[in-house]
């Protein structure tokens, strides 16, 4: 398993202080351990209960600010802010130096501990700090030991990964930097040049690179829209033609509805059975999307959200809402970082303003592999990689999640009473509104067919009925809330080949007419005698001898006299 570079070294500082080992790796923010994220996680985890060890108050360890000493019982109490919750000690013991193992005389502890402060409440991080014991065994010994093995006690060094084989046999793979103290100038130096000195089964493996670094030279300004208006008026269909040329890796399309969860949108741990029961995160097209666009940072990508208002948006967005608000031009915010990357991590104009932590997605973000032609596919092995870089921005497992600047959403929200749910004016002002208006641009082929398109073998045009229609729900209506959102839009129905069958004007637009639009005025607007819809629909699909379809309604001679006169 992988460990955070900079949290296990000897005898390397920072020229302007601090840059002291974290002595942790954090391994996910979550309750079961089957949904410990971190790659190698579950190995060492199998391997401590192998080697467990009573917890009892001989168990100690320094954690947090200030090096306060937590010992193993006491630790569980209501008021303490780490909590140990794991221990072992391994007695079979080896470092790995240039691919040689060196076994230690010495035991080695590790620790498993959750921290229960609020910002990252049930985190769960495995532990090596020199200041751990059990008894009369700790881990300082174990530390002096190394250092004999490597040149002494001044030898710089730093360990990049702890593997546990075979149960109970611990393997601490390090790299000996120099026989004498080493110091840099900051943390970046640091960093840099220790990452020169990894292996090349770290920096290039058959999974794929462990360090991406992106060459994100463009500029994006992400958009944030919603298209409103009445049903049918072709807020789809300017989306559609918006994104005609973007290819549709670059996109993704949802649609909300009563029972869509944040769970569906964010992603889920699922069971997968291939001869044992495994548990597995599972993304959802928010975090799928999110992913292409962090992976190919001169591109830009699309959320497409139809019906945004069908379902309850707050919720199917939950935590997530907070990355709405992006940062602007001249704005800069450094917060959400790994801590060891905070003096280097700036995001700029287009990222989210605010972060949320978010294991599975961090986790999901990072199981990826660089190809020769440098592009980005999901990794085979399903392991995610310690760490990539966008635009000067490291990620590792400890980053905080953000939209970044070349992720678009754009939405499409109807305006009909009918809609469940009302998008509140907090969730609307993290979006441009964008009325789409209900009217036909006749210098269009595609609208003018719309308009000519003759319902059925009655003579009359779409488009002139459009217009009667709409004028008469408009006066019947009048001083109602809501009317202008009852109309009939462009595209409510569609033609086929210049013609609207008239099964489907029945079934959509007179039902719609009579379950919504006129349900309080059935018999100002209907013939006599069309007292159910069932009859309605009868009437104008099989018209009685000497009856004409649109004789539906009352007022006919005027549908009449407007066709033949559309400014009436």
């Amino acid at each position: 398993m992988n460990i955070d570079l900079g949290s296990l070294f000897f005898n390397a500082s920072i020229e302007t202080g601090g840059g002291t080992p974290s002595w942790g790796t954090a391994l996910g923010q979550s309750a079961p351990d089957y949904k410990l994220t971190y790659p190698g996680a579950a190995e060492i985890l199998i391997g401590m209960d192998y080697c467990y060890c009573p917890l009892s108050n001989s168990i100690s360890c320094k954690l947090g600010k200030g090096g306060k000493e937590y010992k193993a019982i006491e630790s569980q109490s209501a008021e303490s802010k780490y909590e140990i919750t794991k221990a072992a000690i391994f007695n079979n013991v080896y470092i790995k130096l240039d691919e040689k193992l060196i076994s230690i005389d010495k035991p080695f502890i590790l620790l498993v501990t959750r921290e229960n402060e609020n910002t990252h409440k049930g985190r769960r991080t495995l532990k090596y700090s020199d200041s751990t014991s059990i008894g009369e065994f700790n881990n300082k010994d174990f530390y002096d030991a190394v250092q004999v093995k490597l040149g002494g006690p001044n030898a710089c060094w730093f360990a990049y990964a702890i593997d546990v084989v075979e149960q109970s046999k611990l393997i601490v793979s390090v790299i000996k930097v120099s026989d004498i103290h080493e110091s840099y100038a900051n943390p970046e130096t640091r960093k840099k040049t220790w990452m020169s000195l990894l292996p090349a089964s770290m920096q290039v493996s058959s999974g794929g690179q462990n360090f991406f670094f992106f060459n994100f030279s463009s500029s994006h300004t992400p958009s944030q829209i919603i298209y409103y208006g009445v049903p049918g008026c072709g807020k789809s269909n300017k989306i559609r033609e918006q994104l005609k040329d973007v290819p549709e890796k670059n996109k993704v399309r949802v649609v909300f509805h009563p029972e869509y969860t944040n769970a569906e949108f964010i992603g889920q741990i699922l069971p997968k059975v291939n001869g044992h029961v495994t548990y597995e995160f599972t993304p959802g097209p928010f975090t799928q999307i999110i992913k292409r666009a962090y992976l190919n940072p001169n591109e830009q990508f699309y959320l497409v959200i139809e019906e945004i208002n069908r379902g309850n948006a707050a919720a199917i967005f939950g935590d997530t809402f907070q990355l709405l608000d992006r940062l602007k031009a001249g704005e800069t915010d450094s917060l959400g970082n790994d801590p060891a990357n905070a003096a280097v991590n700036t995001f700029t104009e287009g990222w989210s303003q605010y972060f949320v932590q978010n294991d599975d997605v961090n986790a999901y973000i990072r199981k990826t592999t660089e190809l020769d032609d440098g592009s980005y596919q999901e990794r085979n092995d399903g392991e995610p990689i310690e760490e990539i870089k966008i635009k000067e921005i490291h990620f590792n497992a400890n980053t905080a999640i953000r939209l970044p600047p070349n992720l678009s959403i754009l939405a499409t929200m109807n305006t009909s009473d009918q809609n469940v749910f009302t998008l509140d004016n907090a969730f609307q002002r993290r979006f441009d509104m964008e009325l789409v208006r209900n009217e036909f641009d006749l210098t269009k082929p595609a609208v003018k067919t719309q308009y000519e398109a003759e319902i059925d073998d009655t003579g009359i045009k779409w488009g002139q009925f459009w217009g009667w229609i709409n004028a008469k729900i408009t006066a019947t209506l009048k001083g109602l809330s809501s009317t202008e959102d009852k109309r009939l839009g462009v595209w409510f129905v569609s033609n086929v080949g210049g013609i609207i069958d008239d099964k489907v004007f029945a079934e959509k637009v007179l039902k719609f007419l009579w379950d919504d639009v006129f349900k309080f005025k059935r018999p100002q607007i209907f013939a006599d005698g069309i007292d159910t819809l069932e009859k309605l629909i009868n009437f104008f699909e099989k018209p009685s001898e000497g009856k004409e379809r649109f004789d539906v309604f009352k007022d006919k001679a005027n549908l009449v006299a407007f066709v033949a006169s559309p400014t009436l």
